[in-house]
């Protein structure tokens, strides 16, 4: 029985567990909770997840949420080393990139688009937009010269965090990118499996729906 997915495919963290399962082979039978609605508050989905969030998966009689956690499961479960490597120094850094992607890179975002999108709130403080432009400079060093996040193969790390910067440069696209960073992300476009077909039409998607609230509010 396929592990079920609920989420919005236009959510970074839903983008960045669906990219990990790609790359192990595993296939979810996907249902949509669409939290620009409100879905996630409905009694049906609540008693699957009380915190209310996405993604969250189900995999029998085991539900599980927060995306970190998800790709780390799914990763154990697998057994993949590639994608999520045995060697306890290894799994420790790439532990350590996903709590970065978590607390710095998809936090930031957040706080600059949540009042956006869900307030209709546009007088963005210039920090906010700042601190983004610092969280992605923060990459830099943490590129390993291999060219990925962890080593010389691409991890689920790398799954997670191309689901945020490709959103970012998406949205605010005056924000630059260090040429490693630079040349991570094109290489994440050329290499991780299914990046064409489970992030990057969704990122984009994400930029419109922010480019045409910007749009209404001129025209008012």
């Amino acid at each position: 029985m396929p592990i079920t997915l609920y989420g919005l495919n236009t959510s970074p963290p839903v983008r960045g567990v669906r990219l990990a399962a790609k790359a192990m082979g595993i296939e979810f039978d996907c249902k949509s909770v669409d939290v620009l609605l409100g879905e996630e508050m409905k009694p049906e989905f609540l008693k699957i997840n009380p915190h209310h969030t996405v993604p969250t998966i189900v995999d029998g009689d085991f539900v599980l949420w927060d995306s970190h956690a998800i790709v780390t499961y799914l990763g154990d479960k697998t057994g993949n080393d590639a994608w999520y490597p045995k060697d306890i120094k290894k799994r420790a850094t790439l532990q350590q990139r996903l709590h970065y992607n978590n607390s710095v890179l998809f936090t930031r975002f957040r706080a600059y688009v949540d009042p956006i999108f869900y307030k209709n709130d546009l007088d963005v403080p210039p920090e906010r937009i700042q601190r983004l432009q610092d969280a992605l400079d923060l990459m830099e060093p943490i590129i390993h010269e291999g060219g990925w996040l962890v080593g010389d193969h691409p991890t689920i790390a790398d799954c997670c965090c191309v689901a945020s910067v490709s959103t970012i440069v998406q949205v605010l696209p005056q924000l630059t990118l260090k040429p490693k960073v630079a040349a991570w992300l094109r290489r994440c476009k050329k290499e991780l499996p299914g990046y064409n077909e489970v992030n990057a039409p969704f990122a984009n998607k994400v930029a419109e729906h922010a480019a045409k609230i910007l749009r209404e509010k001129w025209r008012s």
